[in-house]
């Protein structure tokens, strides 16, 4: 008996075809975004990169006029495809965004586990610091859901100084940790080392992040990752903290729910850090 596969729930691509015509609504399992990209050509660089003897996918859009770099790690579903529609929502709102997929996530290969993911976080992170617009004094972390892991992760390596340091951290809809999921799932008093392999502790980690600003987003009404996570990982932050619970939100419909406050939070957010 393991959750492991609670965690990933990834599915490969041949290809992202972000300007090709809109797939038919009716085609079951389309994984390419569901109308031709707002953010055009010439403002995508896709690429790949050897890691570990797999392959690393990651596509960065930036735009000239850039007021930051946002490094976004998505959920545990499909692929970078899936959450799109939320790197066109930062671009329009100012910043590059870089995303990559996770080891057997689109066009990135291999077996997720949480050294492997760690590992495609660090070389995408590393990988960004090569490309055009990236400043290293106007970088945000974003981790959604599953991607809070390599987030808080990172951002505590570059608190440590073993890698870029954010100006500014964001998870939205974020878990404490595996251990803490164990729990919501069992009420047994298990030790997560008897169903998963993993530990994920975003908690240990984000307590690590000393000075640095961290903004958690939560849905009030969430079921996947019920309320309680941000709750913990709000009492564990020692950085200046924003929190915003969103009545009515659950898993992935908060930026839905929240609206045009989604928008104006993250811009307030990054504004202030970089101040």
């Amino acid at each position: 008996m393991s959750i492991d596969g609670f965690l990933y729930n990834g599915a490969p691509v041949d290809a992202y075809e972000w300007d090709a015509d809109p797939p038919d609504p009716d085609l079951e399992g389309a994984f390419t975004p569901l109308h031709p990209s707002t953010i055009g050509p010439r403002w995508r660089i896709e690429g790949l990169i050897e890691v570990e003897g797999r392959d690393l996918h990651y596509v960065y859009a930036h735009r000239p006029d850039a007021l930051a770099t946002i490094f976004y790690s998505h959920g545990n579903y499909r692929n970078l495809g899936h959450y799109w529609e939320r790197v066109e929502l930062m671009w329009s709102l100012g910043y590059n965004v870089l995303i990559y997929d996770y080891p057997g996530y689109g066009l990135s290969t291999g077996e997720p586990d949480e050294a492997s993911v760690y590992a495609n976080a660090a070389a995408a992170l590393a990988e960004l610091t090569t490309l055009p617009g990236y400043d290293p004094d106007a970088l945000i972390f974003f981790g959604f859901s599953l991607g809070a892991a390599p987030t808080f992760e990172l951002a505590a390596r570059g608190v440590r100084g073993d890698g870029p340091r954010p100006r500014a951290v964001i998870s939205e809809a974020a878990f404490c940790s595996v251990e803490a999921l164990v729990q919501d799932g069992t009420f047994l008093g298990l030790s997560a080392a008897f169903l998963s392999e993993h530990r994920f502790d975003n908690c240990a980690k984000i307590a690590a992040l000393e000075g640095t600003p961290t903004m958690i987003l939560h849905g009030e009404d969430e079921t996947f990752i019920v309320p309680r996570h941000a709750e913990m990982l709000a009492e564990r932050a020692s950085g200046p903290l924003t929190l915003h619970m969103i009545p009515g939100a659950t898993h992935s419909d908060l930026p839905a729910v929240a609206g045009v406050d989604y928008r104006e939070w993250i811009a307030a957010f990054i504004a202030a850090s970089l101040e």
